[in-house]
């Protein structure tokens, strides 16, 4: 019988304790339900907007590798471009679309419109290399429209980490624009000296050093003219 009470008690005890928190822990159940609802709706929301920003991107790069663009593919490429900007600007495809508007604008010819869309990699990217990636493609279309002070500036960074040699290479290339041959000579041999100096085509590189030699006829044979001339 002792046992019996024991038990009923026990039970009352419960029953007392559901009729005190029996609501709080329904409560705590629904929220936890409604929470795990909502975490996995926001998680296929996210999926499914990384999906689409993919597809988006996906076709406007199909479209830069083609090249020159007119018409009716460079309106929808725009188009593309303008909807990663506007709709996904908190993925990494507004970025890279921009990038390949910017390739697409260069090789139609229209390099205001593609340093503007350089300028907005720079102005909103947190990935320090995809911006020096756009510094050194916009310093290059300051270059090619003899923008020379404006290439100068955009390459103007204290640490161009691994893009050191490109941006040797390029200071050489507004130098030898500006008729600087010597400053243009000391960045190519920076450019070629690095260790990070494989990322330039060094072929090349050294082609506009022997370039420049000729220029400033400063060959071996050419160099005691040079030094009695420079007195």
């Amino acid at each position: 019988m002792d046992e019996y009470l024991s038990e009923k008690e026990q039970i009352e005890k419960l029953r007392g304790w559901w009729s005190d928190n029996g609501s709080w822990v329904i409560a705590g159940i629904a929220l936890g339900v409604a929470l795990l609802v909502g975490w996995n709706g926001w998680q296929g929301y996210v999926t499914r907007r990384a999906e689409e920003a993919s597809a988006l991107y996906t076709q406007l790069a199909a479209l830069s590798v083609k090249g020159d663009l007119a018409g009716a593919e460079r309106d929808q490429a725009l188009d593309i471009g303008q909807r990663l900007k506007s709709g996904f600007a908190a993925t990494p495809y507004d970025e890279q679309g921009a990038l390949a508007l910017a390739r697409i604008n260069v090789d139609a010819g229209f390099l205001d419109e593609a340093a503007a869309e350089l300028d907005y990699v720079l102005n909103q990217s947190d990935d320090p290399e995809l911006a020096m990636v756009a510094r050194v493609r916009l310093a290059r279309i300051r270059l090619q429209q003899d923008r020379l002070d404006d290439a100068a500036a955009v390459l103007a960074v204290e640490d161009a980490g691994a893009f050191k040699a490109r941006v040797a290479e390029l200071r050489g290339d507004i130098a030898h624009a500006r008729g600087d041959l010597g400053a243009a000579r000391a960045a190519y041999e920076e450019a070629l000296a690095g260790t990070d100096s494989g990322v330039v085509n060094r072929v090349y590189v050294q082609m506009k050093l022997d370039d420049l030699a000729v220029s400033e006829g400063s060959g071996p044979q050419e160099t005691p003219a040079a030094g009695d001339d420079a007195s």
